[in-house]
């Protein structure tokens, strides 16, 4: 008997990107549930964290919260899992690097996902973003890709990590300003290899449409104004300002 999925999200990419590309390649169906923006207040109650995306496994006997969490869940138990618990531990690793990258712009994060004047989005643009990706970010991932040789970012073949990695440098490649996107060019070529794999050409279209709304704003937020706080929240994957902890 076929394993039963249910994703819960948001009509954007956010954390849900790289899994529902994941799911697409495997070509593991599975019903991709909607949460319209106005009444995340109504579904926020029912999610084991208060937080999504939630996957939904077996008609709802498990609910798998934590996008990292899910994106391990799909890799063991249908494919895309490292080769060796080494390599395994390995994509672990640079997943929780990526996790470490987004906590590391938060405060850039939200100068765009609130009403802040253009300076201070400027000021949080030039002292935090940038540095993060041009420090940490790129230099990491780029001399991995460089010493793996196979075009993955681990082993020999593509695995959970690489869906991961490829969705946060799209929403990069869509949040950077044009002339520092050629810092991503590396990290690019790998984006465009996982994009251009088979069984993904509806959800990449998706996926560019879905990096164009001017609301997705990518990787989180944790104290949105007034009436967007419940729909906002859902898209950082932790509890509130006082907890850092991702998972």
């Amino acid at each position: 008997m076929s394993t039963q999925l249910e994703l819960k999200y948001f009509d954007l990419n956010g954390r849900a990107g790289a899994i529902r590309m994941l799911l697409d390649y495997l070509q593991i169906p599975f019903t991709d549930s909607i949460i319209p923006r106005e009444k995340w207040s109504l579904y926020k109650a029912s999610t084991p964290f208060g937080q999504v995306p939630v996957l939904l496994v077996e008609n709802g006997k498990f609910a798998i919260p934590q996008s990292t969490a899910i994106l391990r869940y799909i890799a063991t138990k249908f494919g895309g899992l490292a080769k060796s618990p080494e390599e395994q531990a390995l994509c672990d690793a640079y997943a929780e690097q990526i996790q470490d990258f987004i906590m590391a712009v938060r405060p850039w994060i939200w100068t765009i996902t609130r009403e802040t004047p253009n300076q201070e989005k400027e000021e949080k643009y030039i002292s935090v973003l940038l540095p993060a990706v041009q420090e940490t970010f790129v230099p990491i991932f780029e001399r991995q890709l460089r010493s793996n040789e196979s075009g993955w970012l681990i082993g020999d073949s593509v695995t959970w990590i690489d869906f991961f990695l490829a969705d946060i440098v799209d929403k990069l490649v869509h949040r950077l300003k044009p002339e520092n996107v050629p810092i991503l060019e590396n990290l690019v070529k790998h984006q465009k290899k996982v994009f251009s794999l088979p069984n993904l050409e509806e959800r990449i279209k998706q996926h560019k449409e879905l990096s164009g709304k001017p609301w997705l704003d990518l990787l989180a937020d944790e104290e949105p104004a007034a009436e967007e706080e419940e729909y906002e929240t859902a898209f950082e994957e932790t509890e509130n300002e006082d907890d850092d902890d991702d998972e």
